[in-house]
């Protein structure tokens, strides 16, 4: 029998058109007219066959309150008729009572389903029972034509994001996003758009069309001042309510950089903190100042906590470590990819419940964590290179030579025999640009990371690692490389009364670096001979004479390094009742490391002579642990119009530090360096170990009256282990107050423009006690023996009274947004002062002992100016653009120091300046003679103090940031400049040798081209000296460069510190490669400077021997699963 066959489609769940079949065929008929034809002919005979044979049938029923499925089985038992029905429609129809005699079928099923909702229909021997088809009305008939459309909405990084709103333009129908980002809505089967909004990121708005299931992402969108929730450490608090001074830096803006250090990707970006990267060497150090310097002698390092857990701000290199090392820095063992975001604390009330930790700003850190919803696997992986950036117009071999030949003849002499740059011993013709071949080769940057995450609304996971190499620009394999797990567990009971949080990050870094830094060598004469001979050997020997100093003999001269970090945290919360919350925070730390610094006997040229005393290792092991405990209780209740906070909890932290360097030498091969067993002599250089406790009980008292009034009231107690009997313990504590004047009525109808508006005020005290372990304890050292018996002198005496440097911060603050915060303004007024410094002051000889840490009462003040802005220029489907600028302008004072003329400290530092003015001589040169002369202040005939008398500032007046973010569609480009009006020094404080003088031993005598502006004839005006070669003009010319005010100058710059270009793949692709989200993306950094500053970095203007940071540009691919 031929029958209409229906098809159900699951995707939209609407039946389509019936499709004529054979039966038990899928195939349908092919030749519809025929079909036609041949279908209505057998359906006819069918029916009429049905209908005779129903009529046949002779059916008796006489049944009274019973189910319509009892009937049909009676029904079935007289005729032998099948019925198919669906049982739960039929348990639930009326009870019936049907009375037949000599009936039909036709006439009981018509009884039966009288008053019932429901028809039938015979097919061969089988009868259905079904529901009658209900009328619909237009609005019903709509509905019923609606397509379900489903999607996903997920963030730039491929996390899916919970409760994004989405809704039907044009209709009030809308839904939300559940816990794995997805979504399901009901639209009319027509063009029609969807609209996805999410706090702190920009609405999309998406066309359906045909597609039934959408993959969107929202860009997060520059931080609004009301959306923010920031972490001030031990509390959260939204940024609207904030009353202390903190910057914001998340995840979104780290990842666009390529960067191998979380500092990097700070910088400039933040106003009051300042960074500078001290070396392009991977792995080197940075100082960072938050505010500026306030201390004398202490440290001015800020305090690191990395999930609430604090963190070396220095390194824990060993005796024995390379200049390259010693300037280490300990994040570059932390992965940036890993972070989630960064805080940084700045005025009183930030920092104050961090006590004498905080005195000089806090940076937190805070890693990733888990999101809810089906596992989710997230890779990145980039390659790229380094390079310098900038190099040094030295001269020429042609320029070179002319100057060593002005030279002679301004001293009436000729070349001597070991003048050998210009008598011909080496070749005059030949060229050697010395800084592309120490520094001018390509470092390969690898980084791959991936990450897992996933869970439910009661635990959620994370675990990721990462794998990061970069090599180095100086010749030969070396480099850095760092292996690292981040992992997170997260996990509440249901009603959340407890919850448990476990992160935990372990990395192993390998640094194979060279003990001395090439860039130091760039000058050498640029006809100076080949470093390697025809054999690849050093080349020890030129024409006939003996070489002393070859620079690559350096690259033989390696410390390898060798670090294991782990940072492991406890968070534990228990609700004891409503408001009412305990929790704990544990937390530890270790750093290891292993180094062997190797000096082999290669390395030393043949004319020392040397023997196998001078191949020798030295082998440094060092390690730094600390635990920290650090229980809570919170308390939040609603009182009146006002909400009040409250924390009580204290601090217990252990940090034990070793140091331990051994020194072997006498080895018999170069080959046995690395086995200390293999050296024939012995001897501990350094052994050390250090223990530093800590202890703390702090307090936080917070009123929110009206969400526009805030008062918060910090209090901290310190114990701290570096002072003496009497003096461990202080007291802290700080007030913020602030006040959001745009909810009063009378700003909102008298100036609308204002969003957002706020003042904020704060004054407090912090501490300092960033200082040395034991400083207050008398110090011995060992000295000559007497008669053969060892003995020790007094170093350092003892100070009992030594206690804790004291610093008072103030500051007062304006914030405002404009037009639904498309614009912001935060500007800022600070003014810090540290009183009783903690330093070393030298003793006279007769007390037989150098020194004594003591309090000096000297006053040092640090304020400014800081300024944020951020603006929404456009912002829509697809254009995206906004932009930020921040400026800082700091000034730094020495406001007392009583004594200060009789100390040793008199021609440091002068009251009323900043701490790093420099007092210089009036110095020139001299039109006669063309030397430099010195003004004689005292007219004593002699050079001394008194003659110094121009106070000349060096550092930054100025300096900060201008970034913006376009995006159009897929495409996203990112550009950062930074800037600094800074005075620092000038090319000649660089030189090693006065233009024209000559060193055979260390021969490194070029000259940049600055210098061809010397002094050449009697009348010249000039501060470059006259070309000379004798020892009396080389020492006039270091006396004038290093004491006179022209070794300083204006080394502003302007910076493109970072250009990032991302183009995400459209879902096309993403459908046919079978993954959620993937970016391709081009990142650089430090790419180019503009500056009058002719060396190779403005920011670090006074050190020309170390390498420079480089340019980098990597090329990425991300890869959400």
């Amino acid at each position: 029998m031929i029958f209409f066959k229906h098809r159900y489609l699951f995707r939209t769940g609407k039946w389509y058109k019936p499709i004529l079949a054979l039966p038990n065929s899928p195939y349908p008929i092919q030749k519809p007219a025929k079909a036609l034809r041949f279908a209505i002919v057998i359906t006819l005979i069918n029916l009429l066959t049905v209908s005779a044979m129903a009529k046949a049938q002779q059916i008796n029923l006489n049944l009274k309150n019973i189910s319509l499925e009892t009937v049909f089985n009676e029904i079935k038992k007289q005729t032998g008729y099948g019925f198919w029905y669906d049982k739960e429609d039929i348990a639930s129809a009326n009870k019936i009572s049907v009375s037949l005699k000599n009936g039909s079928l036709k006439d009981a099923l018509d009884q039966c389903l009288k008053n019932q909702p429901f028809t039938y229909e015979i097919f061969d021997k089988t009868i259905v029972v079904k529901r009658k088809a209900k009328t619909i009305d237009k609005k019903t008939e709509s509905r019923i034509n609606e397509i379900e459309i489903r999607g996903s909405v997920s963030d730039e990084k491929g996390s899916p994001l919970v409760g994004v709103n989405v809704s039907v333009v044009g209709t009030g129908k809308n839904t939300v996003t559940d816990e794995k980002g997805q979504f399901s809505i009901s639209v009319p089967n027509v063009n029609i758009s969807l609209r996805f909004t999410y706090l702190g990121f920009s609405a999309v708005e998406q066309k359906v069309d045909k597609d039934i299931f959408l993959t969107i992402v929202l860009k997060e969108e520059p931080s609004t001042l009301n959306s923010v929730d920031i972490n001030a450490g031990y509390y959260m608090v939204k940024d609207r309510e904030r009353t202390g001074s903190i910057a914001k830096i998340t995840s979104s803006t780290i990842e666009k950089q390529p960067i191998n250090n979380i500092l990097m990707g700070l910088q400039n970006r933040v106003p009051g903190l300042d960074i500078v990267q001290q070396s392009g060497v991977p792995g080197s150090g940075f100082i960072v100042q938050i505010r500026g310097r306030n201390s004398i002698g202490s440290g001015s390092q800020p305090l690191y906590i990395i999930d609430g857990v604090p963190y070396p701000s220095t390194g824990i290199n060993t005796a024995n470590s390379s200049p390259i090392l010693q300037s280490s820095n300990p994040l570059s063992l932390i992965n940036p990819d890993d972070i989630q975001s960064v805080e940084i604390l700045k005025d009183a009330d930030a920092t104050a419940i961090y006590g004498s930790r905080g005195a000089n700003g806090i940076i937190l850190i805070t890693t990733k964590k888990g999101i809810s919803g089906e596992s989710r696997v997230n890779a990145n992986i980039s390659q790229g290179f380094s390079q310098v950036g900038r190099k040094i117009d030295l001269m020429n071999t042609e320029e070179y030579l002319s100057m060593r030949m002005e030279a002679f003849r301004n001293d009436n002499l000729s070349p001597s025999a070991t003048d050998y740059d210009v008598n011909g011993v080496w070749d005059k013709t030949k060229y050697t640009d010395w800084q592309k071949e120490l520094i001018g080769g390509t470092a390969n940057v690898t980084n791959a990371s991936v990450s897992i995450s996933g869970g439910n609304k009661n635990s959620k996971y994370l675990v990721s690692g990462n794998h990061y190499r970069e090599g180095t620009v100086f010749p030969g394999s070396f480099g850095f490389k760092r292996t690292s797990a981040h992992t997170n567990l997260d996990f509440g009971a249901d009603g959340n009364s407890f919850k448990a949080n476990f992160t935990a990050t372990y990395s192993n870094s390998i640094s194979n670096l060279m003990s001395t830094d090439l860039t130091s060598y760039i000058t050498l004469a640029p006809n100076a001979p080949d470093p390697y001979n025809e054999y690849g050997k050093l080349n020890w020997n030129y024409n006939g004479l003996p070489l002393v100093f070859n620079p690559m003999s350096f690259l033989l001269y390696t410390i390898d390094a060798n670090t294991d970090n782990l940072i492991a945290n406890a968070n534990l919360r228990y609700r004891i009742s409503k408001g009412l919350e305990l929790k704990t925070s544990i937390g530890y730390t270790t750093i290891k490391r292993e180094e062997i610094a190797k000096s082999p006997l290669e390395g030393l040229s043949p004319s020392y002579g040397p023997t196998p005393a001078d191949r020798s290792s030295q082998f440094g092991n060092t390690s730094n642990n600390s635990w920290l405990v650090e229980p809570q209780l919170t308390f939040e209740k609603k009182i009146n119009n006002g909400k009040l906070q409250a924390l009580i909890g204290s601090t217990l932290q252990q940090t034990a530090a070793n140091y331990r360097n051994i020194r072997g030498s006498n080895f018999n091969s170069d080959e046995l360096l690395d086995n200390i067993a293999s050296a024939s002599v012995f001897s501990i250089t350094q052994s050390d170990s250090y223990i530093y406790r800590y202890g703390a009980l702090f307090a936080r008292l917070n009123y929110n009256l009206q969400d526009k009034y805030f008062f918060n009231i910090t209090a901290r107690r310190d114990a701290s282990s570096r002072f003496g009997p009497g003096n461990q313990i202080a007291n802290f504590g700080a007030i913020g107050m602030a006040w959001i004047f745009s909810e009063e009525k009378f700003i909102r109808n008298s100036i609308p423009i204002i969003s957002f508006g706020k003042l904020r005020a704060s004054f407090g005290s912090t501490g300092n006690d960033q200082i040395s372990d034991y400083q207050y304890l008398q110090l011995y050292n060992s000295s000559t023996a007497y008669q053969g018996i060892p003995t020790l002198i007094t170093s350092r005496i003892s100070n009992p009274n030594y206690g804790w440097e004291n610093n008072n911060k103030l500051e007062a603050a304006l914030q405002l947004g404009f037009l639904e915060d498309k614009v912001s303004l935060q500007t800022a007024y600070f003014r810090n002062r540290s009183s009783n410094q903690l330093v070393g002051t030298p003793l006279p000889p007769s007390v037989g002992a150098t020194i004594i840490n003591a309090n000096l009462p000297a006053i040092v003040q640090n304020s400014g100016w800081e300024f944020d802005t951020s603006i929404q220029i456009i912002n829509n489907s697809n254009w995206h653009w906004s932009t930020n600028f921040n400026i800082s302008l700091p000034k730094n004072r020495l406001v007392e120091y009583p004594g200060l003329s009789t100390s040793s400290n008199s021609t440091l530092y002068i009251v009323g300046e900043p701490l790093n003015i420099k007092r210089y001589l009036n110095t020139y040169v001299d039109p006669l003679t063309g030397l430099y002369v010195f003004e004689d202040v005292d007219k004593n005939g002699l050079q001394n103090d008194l003659d110094r008398y121009l106070n000349k500032f060096t550092g930054q007046s100025a300096y900060g940031g201008l970034g913006s973010t376009i995006s159009y569609k897929l495409f996203s480009l990112d550009i950062l400049l930074s800037f600094s009006k800074t005075t620092g020094f000038s090319y000649l404080n660089n030189l090693s040798y006065a233009p024209g003088y000559f060193s055979s031993n260390i021969p490194l005598n070029n000259q940049t081209k600055e210098v061809l502006e010397r002094w050449q004839k009697q009348g010249d005006v000039s501060d470059i000296p006259k070309f000379s070669t004798t020892t009396p003009s080389y020492l006039n010319f270091l006396i004038g460069k290093s004491n006179g005010a022209q070794s300083l100058a204006d080394n502003s710059f302007v910076r493109l510190k970072n250009v990032s270009l991302i183009y995400k793949l459209p879902k096309k692709i993403l459908s046919i490669v079978k993954v959620e989200n993937a970016e391709l993306s081009i990142q650089g950094q430090n790419i180019f400077t503009i500056t009058r500053y002719p060396g190779l970095d403005p920011e670090n203007s006074q050190l020309i021997s170390r390498l420079p940071p480089l340019r980098t540009f990597v090329f990425g691919l991300k890869v959400a699963l």
